[in-house]
């Protein structure tokens, strides 16, 4: 499903939308709750102008009647009380001709006598009368509102010019009705007086002649509370109305009365309206009109962003100065924004990525000739060589396959370092580019291998080549330390496809050949031969398996040889030596089998089984009295390896063995490649009080250079010198001065391969301190040694 796109555009006008739309709608809402308030606002100050009217409407009728009583006044300068009764009646009459308020009748109350007079329409409530005949000082208001047929307000006034009778009072009655029609109300508003009952039911008292239907309806669907609280809205025959009343506190009824008003307010609401819909209308024009002008601000930069997406691919395509055209096409603006600096950053780096594509190329060809040649001799190396061979064979190119392998080059760079084995690596390259035919696949596999394709030859004449190239060898030579390094190689042939149909097949036959090769004294030429090869590389897979699978096998076991104190003449240590059974339960020499962990990378499994399985035996020899120290190999690459070092360390802690039980024994190839790490990891074992010894010493090129820096407590010396002393006067001085040297450095020295009296009495006279070999004892399990007395034991495997 393809991805929505969406231009930079659109995205920016929406989000500008977006925040105007949000923006709008507060503002909408804001003006609107805005004018909600002006409107309420404005409606209470209506209803509060109504009610003040109104209020003034009745002081104004008060202050009227008060006039009235007043002007009637001179009527009483020179009166006869039995006249009183005329008087009042024709002020009744007057009143009746001359005013214009709805006085429906009077009462005139005598202080002294109570109601005396009476003209008009009487019917007063018992609260009226009770209210009118009060002392005029506890009288709480100037009127009082009666219902007793029909509203009527009872207004009093005081007439005050009888001074020897004291004042009268004089009460008007009012028909409610008929002054309240000639309230100046507002258009669209009415009046009702209504009474509450005790359930919340209501009781019109009255209301306006021409609404008094409407309001009646009206209240139906009204209550108590309703009243109470006015009504802000709500439908009636005049459309949409609002309903405010004001309790009124003087009253001859028994229930609450309320004056209410009822208000048109539809022009108001139809403006509220208008405004709101104004307002709307001015917000999507507002947005519609800054929309257009983000359109038209950034349409500019926005096609040159176009544009320049448009060119990008030519990036791609390397087309760097088309590229940088099309975008300067665009011009220079005064009014620059990211659109240019966008512009300016792509064209610098245009030129950026044109330099590094020509680097990358550069490298491309570098890193294409590193992964197919030696950078050392500039010769094609493994892969290259194996990817031509494998073509070659799909093609049917038929030749002989030559593996040369050098002889103790190991030792070249051991002794005299690695820039010496470089340059006979150097010599050994050109010597065989100036030998062999141009046209001639020749390859470097390895450190130290050669591989030679010779096309469309015989075995016969890649024998004869392969002898030329023996005889050359052997005039390469490459000065080292202290030494002159000469060249020699072991070359194995076979040939396609009589031996094999692919590269791995070839490759694995020829070291076969050159394995047979260095069995044979090294420096030689191996032809491969069929019936040997079934054999050659079963045997080669077995110890490969066998070195991966041996300890989960249960095929090792440990043998122990004892070693003679010769001036003591008693046994004091045993070395520990591994060996492999076979499925016929057949013991045989580890040689093959370290050879192969040594390939395969498991060697160090080997060696921390051996320091495990020595290091149990110590235990079960300690716990039944036997402190004969045992003296267990190290391999090289065990020696070097940080991880073996600290495991031993940990095996020693863990079981409680003292270090100076114990003898570690390394060959000189473990200590001379690096030999500041082989100081530090002899301290760290002798830290522990285990001693070392230095084992086939005098066989390498710098043993006393070794001897100089490194703490050996012990020198094994190889049997090589050890056989013949009897006999090679040569071997018997060596020993002599192996011997001073040891004395002087304070070593001990142990002699290996003593297999007779008279050969262990010579080394004695030597000042050889340790024998070891078949004379003193054969190596035997442990069983031998450490369950009966040891010297009977020694005896036993002496006679045999």
């Amino acid at each position: 499903m393809r991805d929505l796109r969406l231009g930079l555009a659109s995205k920016a006008l929406l989000l500008l939308c977006g925040v105007l739309l949000v923006t709008l709608v507060g503002l909408i809402s804001f003006n609107h709750d805005n004018l909600k308030s002006f409107f309420g606002l404005g409606r209470a100050q209506i209803i509060d102008n109504q009610q003040y009217q109104l209020q003034k409407y009745y002081r104004d009728v008060f202050t009227r009647l008060q006039g009235v009583t007043s002007s009637q006044s001179y009527r009483f300068d020179s009166y006869q009380k039995e006249n009183l009764a005329s008087i009042f009646d024709s002020f009744w009459q007057d009143l009746r001709a001359n005013t214009e308020l709805p006085v429906r009748s009077i009462a005139v109350v005598d202080p002294l006598e109570g109601l005396k007079y009476q003209f008009g329409y009487i019917a007063h409530s018992e609260k009226a009368l009770e209210w009118m005949l009060k002392d005029p000082d506890d009288v709480q208001a100037k009127w009082i509102l009666d219902c007793p047929l029909s509203c009527r307000i009872i207004i009093a006034t005081n007439l005050d010019k009888m001074e020897e009778q004291g004042s009268y009072r004089i009460f008007y009655s009012i028909d409610s009705l008929r002054l309240l029609e000639l309230f100046p109300a507002s258009q669209g508003s009415h009046h009702f007086l209504v009474e509450l009952n005790d359930d919340s039911t209501l009781n019109l008292l009255y209301a306006e002649s021409a609404f008094r239907d409407m309001v009646q309806d009206l209240l139906v669907g009204l209550n108590a509370e309703d009243i109470v609280n006015g009504i802000e809205q709500f439908n009636t025959e005049m459309g949409l109305t609002e309903l405010h009343a004001f309790k009124v506190n003087n009253t001859s009824q028994q229930k609450p009365v309320y004056y209410a008003i009822v208000n048109d307010i539809n022009t108001q609401l139809n403006q509220l309206k208008r405004a709101d819909y104004n307002n709307l209308l001015f917000g999507i024009g507002a947005l519609l009109f800054a929309g257009a002008i983000v359109i038209v601000a950034l349409s500019p930069s926005l096609r040159r962003i176009r544009r320049t997406i448009d060119n990008l691919p030519l990036l791609a395509r390397s087309s760097h100065n088309l590229f940088r055209r099309n975008l300067e096409s665009n011009g220079k603006r005064f009014l620059q924004d990211e659109s240019d600096e966008l512009n300016h950053t792509l064209i610098r780096l245009s030129y950026q990525l044109e330099a590094l594509e020509q680097q990358l190329k550069s490298r491309a060809e570098e890193l294409e000739w590193v992964a197919n040649y030696d950078n050392l001799t500039d010769l094609p190396n493994r892969r290259k060589f194996e990817r031509v061979i494998t073509q070659m064979v799909k093609e049917k190119r038929y030749g002989c396959l030559l593996m040369v392998d050098l002889d103790n080059f190991k030792y070249v760079n051991d002794i005299s370092g690695h820039g010496a084995g470089d340059e006979m690596l150097r010599q050994v390259s050109s010597r065989l580019e100036r030998l062999l035919p141009n046209d001639t696949l020749l390859a470097r596999i390895s450190g130290d291998e050669f591989a030679i394709y010779l096309e469309g030859t015989s075995l016969a004449y890649s024998e004869v080549v392969a002898q030329r190239i023996i005889s050359m060898l052997a005039q390469v030579s490459v000065p080292g330390h202290k030494i002159i390094h000469t060249a020699s190689a072991c070359v194995g042939i076979v040939a396609f496809p009589e031996h094999g149909n692919g590269f791995e097949d070839l490759m694995a036959k020829a070291d076969i050949c050159n394995n047979q090769a260095k069995e044979l004294g090294k420096n030689c030429v191996v032809t491969f031969q069929a019936e040997n090869s079934d054999t050659e590389l079963a045997k080669k897979h077995y110890w490969l398996d066998l070195a991966q699978n041996a300890i989960e096998r249960d095929r090792l076991e440990l043998h122990y040889q004892p070693i003679m104190n010769n001036k003591l003449n008693k046994v004091e240590h045993y070395e520990v030596l591994l060996r492999v059974r076979d499925e016929k339960e057949q013991l045989h020499s580890p040689y093959q089998l370290i050879l192969a962990a040594e390939k395969n990378g498991q060697i160090d499994k080997i060696d921390l089984w051996v320091v495990q399985q020595a290091l149990q035996q110590m235990e079960t020899n300690l716990r039944n009295g036997f402190t004969d120290k045992l003296a267990i190999n190290l391999s090289a690459r065990s020696f070097c390896s940080e991880k073996v070092i600290a495991r031993i360390a940990r095996e020693f802690v863990s079981r409680n063995i003292a270090g100076d039980m114990i003898i570690f024994e390394i060959t000189e190839t473990a200590a001379l490649p690096n030999m500041k790490q082989a100081e530090e990891h002899i301290r760290r074992l002798k830290a522990l009080g285990c001693a070392i010894a230095l084992d086939d010493f005098g066989v390498g090129y710098s043993s006393f250079h070794s001897l100089k820096h490194l703490p050996f407590d012990y020198l094994k010396i190889d049997g090589s010198f050890v056989r013949e002393i009897l006999n090679q006067n040569e071997d018997k001085v060596f020993i002599q001065a192996l011997v001073d040297i040891a004395n002087q450095l304070g070593h001990k020295t142990v002699a290996e391969f003593v297999e007779s009296e008279a050969l262990n009495n010579e080394l004695i006279n030597l000042g050889v301190d340790y024998s070891q070999g078949y004379y003193i004892g054969k190596p035997a399990s442990a069983r031998y040694f450490w369950q009966f007395d040891k010297a009977s034991a020694v005896l036993a495997l002496q006679g045999t």
